[in-house]
């Protein structure tokens, strides 16, 4: 990464430590205490790795190693040589970018495909009737008349609940 932001920040354990990062992309953390930290970087522009530091008062930095979000904190990646030279994963990505228009998946569409199949149906059934024999319209003709007549005789919804509610207070 060649420019950082004044606003670069450099933290460790949260906000437990921080430093801002010099122009020079270089930071000093001061006052430390012996301990195992996680060092991030927090930048606008930018994503960095996390580190696990191990650090002891008089010797600095022991052990520094890669560590990623969801990792258990004893979990150590890739080890990390000293001087620390953090490299940027890649610019940061704030906004999803949108889609275009797509025909094929409009046609993959449920209620496309449905609206679709009834429009075909409406305008196919006819031909296919003008196509039947006599006898066969007849006979179609006929169970329809049937299902039409056992669908109005049987007694609607609510004929049903005011029968029962009659019957229950009859009961009492």
């Amino acid at each position: 990464v060649k420019l950082l932001r004044p606003t670069t920040r450099v933290s460790l354990n949260g906000d437990a430590y921080t430093a801002l990062v010099k122009a020079n992309g270089q930071f000093e953390i001061t006052g430390v205490d012996t301990g195992s930290y996680i060092l991030e970087v927090q930048a606008i522009d930018y994503v960095f790795p996390k580190l696990r530091l191990d650090i002891e008062k008089e010797q600095g930095i022991t052990r520094a190693s890669y560590t990623s979000y969801g990792a258990s904190f004893e979990s150590r990646g890739y080890t990390v040589e000293q001087p620390l030279e953090l490299r940027a994963k890649g610019p940061a990505k704030y906004f999803v970018e949108r889609k275009g228009f797509n025909v094929l998946a409009m046609f993959k569409n449920p209620m496309f495909l449905m609206i679709g199949f009834s429009a075909l149906m409406m305008f196919a059934l006819p031909k296919l009737m003008a196509n039947m024999d006599p006898e066969a319209l007849k006979e179609m003709s006929q169970s329809q008349a049937d299902a039409q007549k056992m669908v109005s005789d049987m007694p609607s919804l609510s004929d049903m609940f005011n029968n029962a509610r009659n019957q229950q207070q009859q009961r009492l």
